[in-house]
């Protein structure tokens, strides 16, 4: 009879991959701290599996460990995203984010795509006290919002012949006024490739207390404006 079973030297090495994933997932905008203790009690982990994975962690830089033995994300984490950035051809978007952002007044932000979600990838926010809450890096749902419209109108449902997201693609934007948050509205275009695969979507966002028909045309040219220096593959 034919044996299945996986060595055990290999659930090991499967194990302790997850135990690292699991460990570098804690880590958030909200919480960017954490003790072995609370590694220990959120993940349920003994002490001596926590501090060797910690270890390893930190000799290849995805972790640092502070003074008060706390442990932060470490600096491979920032060589990956640079990474990730060169390796999508998304160095050409922060300096246009910023530009978005100086010229309107407005926030602009930038985001792309992971499973279900959007991520926030670039984000400049306005120069007014009027601040939102979302960071780079934040994670959000895919259906809600401009970004989420556009990035589902130009991927998971560019097939559709009809309805809601075939009218997004023929617009070529998304407005969002009123939705999750009355108080803000959003502009969002895609960022396309000369062969039309998405990107990602550009949003400006700020207070519906200034946000009129002229101000959408405005925006809207300009985000028309800068998605021309966009040169994708």
């Amino acid at each position: 009879m034919k044996n299945n079973m996986k060595p055990r030297s290999i659930d090991k090495k499967y194990n302790a991959i997850e135990k690292c994933l699991q460990i570098l997932s804690m880590f958030s905008l909200d919480k960017s701290t954490f003790s072995i203790k609370e590694i220990c009690d959120q993940l349920n982990f003994n002490v001596s599996t926590a501090y060797r994975i910690l270890s390893t962690l930190e000799e290849y830089g995805y972790v640092s460990r502070l003074k008060n033995k706390d442990y932060v994300l470490g600096t491979q984490a920032l060589y990956l995203s640079a990474i990730y950035t060169q390796s999508n051809h998304l160095e050409q978007i922060r300096p246009i984010v910023d530009f978005i952002r100086d010229v309107s007044g407005e926030t602009c932000s930038f985001f792309v795509e992971e499973d279900d979600k959007r991520i926030c990838l670039y984000r400049a926010h306005s120069r007014d006290e009027i601040r939102h809450n979302i960071e780079q890096g934040s994670r959000l749902d895919l259906n809600r919002g401009a970004s989420g419209r556009i990035i589902l109108a130009y991927g998971k449902r560019q097939k559709d012949k009809k309805g809601f997201y075939k009218d997004i693609r023929d617009k070529g934007y998304y407005l969002s006024i009123n939705e999750h948050n009355p108080s803000l509205f959003a502009l969002a275009v895609p960022v396309l490739s000369n062969s039309h695969k998405l990107f990602g979507a550009i949003v400006v966002s700020g207070p519906i207390t200034r946000f009129n028909e002229k101000q959408k045309s405005t925006l809207l040219d300009l985000l028309k404006e800068q998605l021309r220096n966009i040169v994708m593959p």
